[in-house]
C-alpha cells in the first residue's frame, strides 16, 4: 500500500532566521521599544507571482526507499500526528493514550513522553501534537495550551501552561512558532516562544478570506504551518498555496492544476449536516509539510474525482502541491493514494498496513518512506 517581548529575549527568538529576516525583525523591535509584538505588513498587499503547477505521476517524483516496522513492545492506538528527524527516527503522537513515542530508524522503541511528567494535572490533558525541535529536543503541546520541552531521553527541560489553544507549531533554532488560527474575523495570531518558554511575542497574520470555513473545519491536525529556511509558512483552507510569515516583496506561489477557488463562505445559519456538502464542494488546502528546509508540500483534500487513481475506493481524492521557495525546481502537483503522515529531510512518510506480531496478535502499522527526486527545470 502507498499510503510583550523583553530585550534580553531577542537572540533566542530570532536565532535560525536568515540574516535579512533577523535584521528586519530587530529593526521592527527597536522601533517598537522592544516591548510590543512586531506586526508584519500583509503579503497580500504586494503583487503575488503565481506559477502553474501541473499534475505528474507520483512515481515521477517519489521513489520507494524503505519500510519501517514500529516496535510492537508498545502497541499504538490512534496515530494523531507523526514527525521525523534527520536520521529517520519517527515521533508518534498517540491520541488513545495521550502519549508520544520515539522510534529509532530501525523501528526500535526508544522513549515515551507524557505531559504529566512535567505538568501534572488533576484532570489530565489532551495531547495535541509532538515534534522534534532539533536532533536532541522534543516539544509536546496539549489541546488546552500547555507546552513541554523534553530532551531526547524524556527529561523535562521546560514546561508551561499557556493561555491560547495551540493548533499547530514548528521550530526554528531556539524559537517555537505556534498557530492559534482565526479567532476573530479580522485577525489570526502566531505566538512565538523561546525554547525555555519564558519569552513570548505575537505576530498578527493575514486574516482568512472565508472566516467560517476556517473556524468550523480543522483540516489535518497540526498541519496549519511548518518551518523552513526562510521562516514559518502557514495556510488557510481556501488557499492555493501557503503564506510566508516573513515574506518577500513579491511572494511566489504555485497554483495546482486541480485547484478551484471557492466562491463564498459557509453561511452561519446552516447546521452541521447542511454545511458539510458546502465544505466539500471545493478543494481544501488541508495540510502543510516541510519536505526539506526549502520545499513545501501542500496537501489538498476533496479535489475533483477526475484525478482519482484507479483501484481507489476512498470517499476523498487527495492532491499534493510541491514547491521550492528558492525556485530550485519547477512547481509540480501529484495525486497520491493516501495523504502522507509527515515529511522531512527529503522524504514523505505514509502509514501502511498493520504488521501482525509473531504470536499472531495485532501489531503496529508499517511506516513507508519515499524519497523525493526534484523535477527538472524551474518556474519561469
Amino acid at each position: 500500500m502507498m499510503p510583550s517581548m523583553m530585550a534580553g529575549s531577542i537572540p533566542a527568538l530570532v536565532l535560525g532566521l536568515p540574516r535579512a529576516t533577523r535584521l528586519g525583525l530587530l529593526i521592527c523591535l527597536v522601533s517598537a521599544g522592544l516591548l510590543t509584538g512586531c506586526t508584519r505588513p500583509s503579503n497580500h498587499q504586494s503583487e503575488v507571482v503565481v506559477h502553474p503547477s501541473m499534475v505528474v505521476p507520483f512515481e515521477d517524483l517519489f521513489v520507494f526507499e524503505d519500510t519501517l516496522v514500529l516496535d510492537p513492545s508498545v502497541i499504538l492506538g490512534r496515530i494523531w500526528f507523526m514527525d521525523a528527524d534527520s536520521a529517520g527516527s519517527v515521533l508518534v503522537t498517540d491520541m488513545s493514550s495521550y502519549l508520544a513515542h520515539l522510534f529509532a530508524p530501525t523501528g526500535q522503541h526508544q522513549a515515551t513522553y507524557s505531559m504529566e511528567t512535567c505538568l501534572p494535572s488533576d484532570f489530565g490533558r489532551g495531547l495535541g501534537i509532538s515534534r522534534f525541535a532539533d536532533d536532541d529536543r522534543v516539544v509536546l503541546t496539549t489541546l488546552e495550551g500547555a507546552v513541554v520541552v523534553f530532551d531526547r531521553a524524556g527529561n523535562c527541560l521546560a514546561a508551561k501552561q499557556m493561555e491560547p489553544t495551540i493548533l499547530s507549531f514548528c521550530t526554528i533554532g531556539d524559537s517555537i512558532y505556534t498557530f492559534r488560527g482565526p479567532r476573530r474575523m479580522s485577525m489570526s495570531i502566531m505566538d512565538v516562544y523561546s525554547m525555555d518558554l519564558e519569552s513570548a511575542r505575537e505576530i498578527n497574520l493575514d486574516h482568512p478570506e472565508f472566516y467560517r470555513l476556517n473556524q468550523i473545519h480543522q483540516g489535518i491536525a497540526g498541519r496549519d504551518l511548518d518551518c523552513f529556511r526562510d521562516g514559518p509558512w502557514y495556510k488557510y483552507h481556501e488557499d492555493m498555496d501557503a503564506r510566508p510569515v516573513y515574506g518577500d516583496a513579491r511572494p511566489v506561489q504555485a497554483r495546482p492544476e486541480f485547484f478551484v477557488k471557492r466562491d463564498k463562505d459557509i453561511p452561519s445559519e446552516l447546521g452541521i449536516l447542511e454545511r458539510q456538502p458546502l465544505i466539500n464542494a471545493f478543494p481544501r488546502l488541508a495540510g502543510l509539510h516541510a519536505l526539506d528546509d526549502d520545499t513545501r508540500v501542500g496537501v489538498f483534500s476533496n479535489i475533483s474525482d477526475e484525478y482519482r487513481l484507479e483501484n481507489t475506493t476512498g470517499r476523498n481524492t487527495w492532491g499534493l502541491s510541491i514547491v521550492s521557495s528558492s525556485g530550485g525546481f519547477r512547481s509540480v502537483s501529484t495525486v497520491p493514494y493516501e495523504p502522507p503522515e509527515t515529511a522531512g529531510h527529503g522524504y514523505l512518510y505514509f502509514l501502511g498496513d498493520i504488521v501482525p506480531m509473531d504470536d499472531g496478535d495485532v501489531g503496529n502499522p508499517a511506516v513507508i518512506r519515499y524519497r523525493f527526486k526534484p523535477p527538472e527545470g524551474s518556474d519561469d
